[in-house]
C-alpha cells in the first residue's frame, strides 16, 4: 500500500509537535491499531513515530513488524499469553521489562504508545537528549519520572494517559482496550 504522507516521525521533522485535535485522533488510532494486533495474538514490540505512516486521507498507519511476535496458544489454557524475552524494539521506547529480559507481553507496546505520546506532543523521542546506552539505564533505574512532561498546553487527560501508560509495572499498566475507554480518547 502506498502511503503519500509519510511517517509520524517525518510530520514531525516538518511541523513540529502535534496540536491536541491531532495528537488525540493519532493516539487513538495507534491504540486502535495496537488492539486490534493484541486481540490477534501479536505484539508490534516497536511502536514508535517511525513506524506509524499516514494514508491519504490522514489516517495512521502501523507499520515494520520485524520486532514483532505472535503469541501462541496455550493448550492447557487456551489463553494467548506468552512471556516473551527477547529485547526487541528501540532503546527509547522499550518497556522496562522489555530492557531488563525478565520477561514481557502486550503490554510493553502500552509503554510505547506512551513514548509516541510523547513524541508527538513534544516533537522529541523520549530521552532524546541522553545517548541510548544512558536511555537503557534510565528507562531501568529512574523510578517513577516519566522520560519528560508533555507540554502544559496538553489537557490533564493526555497527561494521565500519559503517565498510565508509563505504569513501569506492567501487571498494572492498562491494555489497549483500556485505554480505548480513557477520557483523553473519548472527550
Amino acid at each position: 500500500e502506498y502511503l503519500p504522507n509519510g511517517t509520524i516521525e517525518n510530520m514531525l521533522i516538518s511541523f513540529g509537535p502535534f496540536h491536541n485535535d491531532v495528537l488525540k485522533k493519532y493516539t487513538r488510532q495507534i491504540v486502535e491499531g495496537v488492539f486490534y494486533l493484541h486481540q490477534n495474538g501479536v505484539v508490534h514490540r516497536d511502536i514508535k513515530g517511525k513506524n506509524v505512516m499516514l494514508d491519504f486521507d490522514g489516517n495512521i498507519k502501523l507499520i515494520d513488524f520485524g520486532c514483532a511476535k505472535r503469541l501462541k496458544k496455550n493448550q492447557n489454557t487456551h489463553s494467548m499469553r506468552q512471556i516473551l524475552k527477547s529485547m526487541k524494539g528501540t532503546a527509547n521506547w522499550m518497556a522496562p521489562e522489555v530492557i531488563a529480559e525478565t520477561g514481557h507481553g502486550k503490554k510493553a507496546d502500552i509503554w510505547s504508545i506512551g513514548c509516541t505520546l510523547c513524541e508527538m506532543a513534544t516533537g522529541k523521542p523520549p530521552w532524546s537528549s541522553e545517548h541510548n546506552h544512558l536511555a537503557v539505564l534510565l528507562i531501568i533505574a529512574n523510578g517513577t519520572k516519566p522520560p519528560a512532561d508533555l507540554p502544559d498546553t496538553c489537557p490533564v487527560s493526555a497527561q494521565e494517559f500519559f503517565r498510565l501508560c508509563l505504569t513501569r509495572d506492567p501487571v498494572v499498566r492498562p491494555s489497549a482496550k483500556d485505554l480505548l475507554v480513557h477520557p483523553f480518547l473519548i472527550s
